[in-house]
Formats: C-alpha cells, structure tokens, sequence
C-alpha cells in the first residue's frame, strides 16, 4: 500500500471534556503519514492546555475567533497539505485503522473523491448506543444524511473543484456539501467498516428544528423541488420525534 499524506482536522471550541481521547484517536493510528490539524476559536476552559500536552504530534495549531464550525473547518482544509482529508470533531473518535482502511480504498479507487463508512455511535456520557450503517449508495441522500460526517475523508482535489462549506449553512453544511457533491457528479465510496465514533447531543441535535429548516434551505438551493423539499421537512419532523422516544427508551434500559 502506497502512503500518502493524509491530513486530520479537529476543530474545538472549550472542548476539554473529551478532546484527550479524540486527539490519542488519531496518534495511535495503525497508519502514520498523517497531518494533524487543530483549529480551536479561543478556548476559555483547559482545551489549550491539552492541545500543548500533544504539540510535537500536531503539524498546525490556530486559536483565534471564527464564524461558526463551518468556518473553522475550512480554515484547516486551507491549511491541508494531505490528498486526503478527515475531519473528526473534538467530542468524536477514529477507531485504530480507520486512516489505514480509508488509504487503502483511496489507493484501489483514486477516481473516487468522497469515502465513508460507518460509525458507532454514543450517547454523551460515553455509552454504546448502537452502530450506524451508512448508506451503500447516494440514491436516497435527499432524505438525510445518509452517513456520518465523522467517518468521511475527501480528496483535496475534490474541495478544489467543488467547494468547501458554504457558511450559510451554521448547522447543516455537511448536508449541503454531500448535496453538492452528489449533484455535480462527485463518485462517493462506500466502507463496510466502523471508521469513527461519534457522540450524539452535540450542535445540531441540540438546534434539531433549525437545522432541519437549514436541510430544507439546502434541498432547495440545490435544485431539488419544492413539493419534495416539504415531503422530506415533514418525515424529517416525524422522525425526530420518533428517534427521541426510542433514545430516552434505551437511556432507561441501560440504567435499568
């Protein structure tokens, strides 16, 4: 297997709850030629302190003011000298040959610009809830993100030719970018393998409404009609409701 350099980026934000495990995530990858990337918008609480514990593993560390998530991750894409890029938030974490399976479907199919897999995902306090399965295909991404951003590496070539995030998206960029991609003809691969895990509760989940009503903006912005947009806004609404009950159901099964 060739070795290309691949560039991570976290971006924090009085992250220090779990940001040590997110950063050890990704210095003990089975893979090694990896650029790491910290974005931080002036942490108030311990972040920096443990982002200077890792320093001789971090290849970039900016801390200044930014205009939103979307924001700071495009700074670390500006600053990605990788030909794959990840981006693993500071409440999440790779699992240990997550680098290494992405590389080796990068180098098997370097006409693909998009890979994902799967995900496990967990509630806040770092119990198992259950493993996601992302979509095999694209077909039904109108309907919702159909993988998990945190198990995502795109090419570099592929945010030159496309884009990065679109700011005027605060929530849901992520949906717009897949949207985006997908409509200009953007090859998206599909890993059957857990390649990150994530915690649940965190921006979105906690402005679900808004970033809903962003998805709906996106749907349309990208040339999806309007009958189909409302379609997807109203299951969307239903299926939150549901996903709720079934959370708090779980929550109570576990402590049981």
């Amino acid at each position: 297997m060739t070795t290309p350099l691949v560039s991570i980026i976290t971006v924090t934000y009085n992250a220090e709850k779990y940001l040590e495990q997110t950063i050890k995530s990704v210095t003990a990858q089975s893979y090694k030629n990896i650029e790491y990337i910290l974005i931080d918008g002036q942490s108030t609480d311990g972040t920096a302190a443990i982002i200077r514990r890792y320093r001789e593993h971090i290849a970039c560390f900016l801390s200044e003011p930014d205009n939103g998530v979307y924001d700071a991750m495009n700074k670390g894409i500006r600053k990605a000298s990788g030909e794959l890029i990840g981006i693993i938030n500071a409440s999440d974490f790779y699992q240990p040959d997550a680098v290494e399976n992405i590389v080796r479907a990068w180098t098997g199919h370097p006409q693909y610009g998009i890979f994902y897999g799967n995900a496990n995902f967990y509630f806040g306090n770092s119990r198992f809830f259950k493993e996601k399965k992302a979509a095999p295909d694209m077909a039904n991404l109108y309907k919702g993100l159909c993988f998990c951003h945190a198990s995502v590496f795109v090419t570099k070539a592929t945010y030159r030719q496309h884009g990065l995030f679109d700011l005027r998206y605060r929530l849901s960029g992520d949906f717009d970018f897949a949207l985006r991609n997908y409509k200009a003809g953007t090859p998206f691969f599909y890993i059957d393998k857990v390649i990150a895990n994530f915690r649940t509760g965190g921006l979105s989940a906690q402005n679900s409404r808004d970033s809903m009503q962003e998805c709906y903006r996106a749907l349309l912005a990208n040339g999806y009609p309007e009958d189909l947009a409302q379609a997807v806004r109203r299951r969307w609404l239903w299926q939150a409701g549901s996903n709720a009950l079934k959370q708090q159901l779980c929550k109570l099964v576990i402590k049981s």
